[in-house]
């Protein structure tokens, strides 16, 4: 079974030295060679170890753990926005906490140090990986916790997300609309919720105006643009091509967009193309790409006031909320070709 809570034996016993080395270098001691110290500074880096400071029960100041997959994208960026303006307003600090490794295990080591860290009052999770390990870990530490952007299809767990079905019926309306009939798309992670709900959204739109669904115009993603420019060449490089592709975000609709081009066609006339999110780029890129808008720093905004809200003690109505998404039409998508 793997170790969920990271010690100060765990530490000593990696860095290949005593408690009491690895305790002096926690301290700011002496008595301690710089090669050792570094070696147990590695071993905390890689433990993801995090001492015991703080009692929870200070009353200040007040701590609100965010858990993200990374910090990279204009996505994260603009969830944070929306995360950091409520938690300013309602007087609460941020720890951020990155789930940017890739070994699962030292993964896990890492964002368990949360849980060793006794300093945050609740835990804030904007798509996290390996979901279920982590809400285990803080029911079992009766840490308060609301998660954005995924949810485990109950109504009783705290999430905000967007209205992703709707908003993938909205854009397969639109192609539909325009005359397209072989309509490609591109998943997200399949470890989330949003991904499945996108995907159901889509075949949908077709059961719609009654189109079979097609596996074989189905792409399996994992929201980056180099998937998405893969994905697009597998679509684009069939004996039928679908005249439309949908990308179950912004940054893998950007890959279909340069597939697309480097297959000599036109966007918006040879080949429709949608994304999802409405990240400020889709309004700059060439040609400006038709997208899902979902209110990215609203969604923030609204998961921090949540937690705060259970945090007090209070009653939260409806633990599960959608926030509407809104299909905004540019020139990545036109008419079906003749």
């Amino acid at each position: 079974m793997e170790k969920l809570h990271v010690t100060i034996s765990d530490v000593a016993e990696l860095a290949q030295v005593s408690k009491m080395s690895v305790s002096r270098v926690l301290n700011g001691q002496s008595g301690v060679s710089e090669k050792t110290r570094q070696r147990i500074l590695e071993a905390i880096q890689r433990l993801g170890y995090v001492p015991n400071q703080a009692p929870r029960y200070r009353s200040s100041p007040k701590l609100i753990g965010l858990l993200i997959p990374d910090i990279t994208t204009t996505y994260m960026g603009e969830m944070l926005r929306g995360v950091s303006s409520a938690a300013e307003r309602l007087n609460y600090g941020l720890m951020l906490y990155t789930q940017g490794i890739a070994n699962h295990e030292q993964r896990t080591n890492h964002y368990l140090a949360l849980l060793n860290n006794t300093v945050v009052d609740g835990v804030l999770m904007i798509v996290p990986r390996d979901y279920e390990v982590i809400v285990n870990e803080l029911k079992s530490h009766d840490l308060r916790y609301v998660i954005v952007d995924h949810h485990n299809g109950t109504a009783n767990e705290p999430s905000i997300t967007a209205t992703n079905r709707k908003g993938m019926r909205d854009a397969m309306r639109h192609l539909l609309a325009l005359g397209h009939r072989r309509i490609g798309f591109i998943t997200g992670r399949m470890d989330i919720a949003c991904s499945h709900d996108r995907f159901d959204g889509y075949r949908e739109g077709l059961a719609e105006v009654r189109l079979p669904f097609l596996p074989e115009l189905i792409r399996e993603g994992d929201f980056s643009q180099p998937t998405g420019f893969a994905q697009g060449q597998s679509l684009l490089q069939m004996p039928d091509p679908p005249t439309a592709i949908i990308a179950s975000n912004d940054v893998m609709a950007y890959g279909v967009m340069d597939a697309a081009k480097a297959a000599g066609l036109v966007l918006g006339q040879d080949i429709s193309i949608i994304g999802f999110d409405d990240i400020f780029m889709s309004s700059q890129v060439y040609p400006a790409l038709t997208s899902v808008r979902q209110p990215l720093a609203d969604m923030g905004e609204a998961a921090v006031e949540m937690l705060v809200t259970l945090l007090q003690g209070r009653t939260v109505l409806n633990l599960r909320q959608e926030l509407p998404t809104e299909l905004i039409i540019r020139a990545s998508t036109g008419p079906a070709p003749t």
